[in-house]
């Protein structure tokens, strides 16, 4: 495991208004640069469409296709998220001249609702999204790649996918980016062996496709509080596209969901597993990370052959919406990254 345990704090954050001075877009009048800047741009640029996947489910995918790319980066995202959250980190990578791939996961956004109502995350089987990724590259990435390579940006739920992806499938991608991947969930203050028996237990009597305790619907949220990001300006702007947007309603998880991505994980990090992935990995793990527990991912970067982990400090959950000091030091790291990957 190649280890850094510095901060991407002062110097880092430099040197990114430096060298993306012209394209960067700070919180400060975030929600305005967005929408005058970076939500034109990437409408201009923008291709969708539907596939279908694992089931014959319907899934929605969007592609950013440049005219002379570098590298093709494909997306994968986490949980409850959708392709809009993504839109600033899409921009810097179109603006660096690669093409940008990403699909929304069954149940989620646009795709096919799988839950007892259209709120709840639920799947059937957690190799649906692994099949669904891989018909995604198949059919929409590999035919507009220009035969340039492929880099996998993968964040929390999209971690674990993309990482089970690799592990299966070891030679679609040159390099993958892991903003803390959900390579084993924190059950909060619910301890892990009872969430374990209660879904077990729910599956047994029928009640598998049920909420999870603990687990609710879609509740419009009126005030400021994430656990994934201390970034006012950047989380404000996310909860107006969700209070927009009927399909970006997500809830929590089915009982089932858990027991499934309980099962991936166990999985995931067996070192006869991790021992597949060929290619270089950058690790991003969050200081104050409470969705996803450092320890699996520290296993797993201990056993693969080259994986780089970087612990954000001061960041919660989702480095890559974070307060500028910790959002443009990541997508730094991230950028230079790629660059020195294709």
């Amino acid at each position: 495991m190649n280890e850094d345990n510095l901060a991407l704090t002062a110097s880092s954050y430099s040197n990114f208004k430096d060298k993306y001075l012209e394209i960067y877009i700070s919180q400060d009048n975030y929600k305005e640069k967005m929408v005058n800047i970076v939500e034109p741009y990437l409408k201009k640029n923008l291709e969708s469409g539907y596939i279908l996947g694992a089931n014959d489910l319907k899934l929605y995918y969007e592609k950013f296709i440049v005219k002379k790319p570098k590298a093709n980066i494909v997306i994968c995202h986490g949980f409850g998220e959708f392709t809009e959250k993504y839109n600033e980190l899409i921009y810097y990578f179109i603006k660096e001249n690669y093409s940008v791939f990403i699909l929304e996961h069954r149940g989620h956004g646009r795709s096919q609702r799988l839950g007892m109502d259209n709120y709840q995350i639920n799947v059937e089987n957690f190799d649906y999204y692994v099949e669904d990724f891989k018909k995604f590259i198949d059919e929409i990435v590999i035919p507009d790649s220009r035969n340039k390579k492929l880099l996998l940006f993968a964040h929390s739920m999209g971690g674990c996918i993309g990482t089970v992806f690799l592990e299966k499938y070891n030679n679609y991608f040159s390099a993958a980016v892991l903003s803390s991947p959900m390579h084993e969930i924190n059950t909060g203050k619910a301890p892990k062996i009872l969430a374990n028996i209660i879904s077990k237990a729910m599956k047994v009597c029928g009640k598998g496709n049920s909420y999870l305790p603990g687990q609710k619907p879609y509740v419009e949220k009126k005030d400021f509080y994430s656990r994934s990001t201390s970034c006012k300006e950047r989380y404000q702007y996310l909860l107006e596209k969700i209070k927009n947007n009927d399909n970006y309603h997500s809830g929590g998880s089915s009982a089932l969901w858990y027991i499934e991505s309980l099962k991936a994980t166990k999985e995931l990090i067996r070192r006869k597993s991790i021992s597949k992935i060929m290619i270089p990995i950058l690790l991003f793990q969050a200081e104050y990370d409470t969705h996803v527990i450092p320890k699996a991912q520290n296993r797993f970067a201990h056993y693969a052959k080259d994986c780089k982990v970087v612990r954000m400090k001061g960041s919660k959950h989702e480095s890559y919406f974070e307060r500028d000091e910790i959002a443009f030091s990541f997508f730094y790291r991230v950028l230079s990254f790629y660059e020195n990957s294709i």
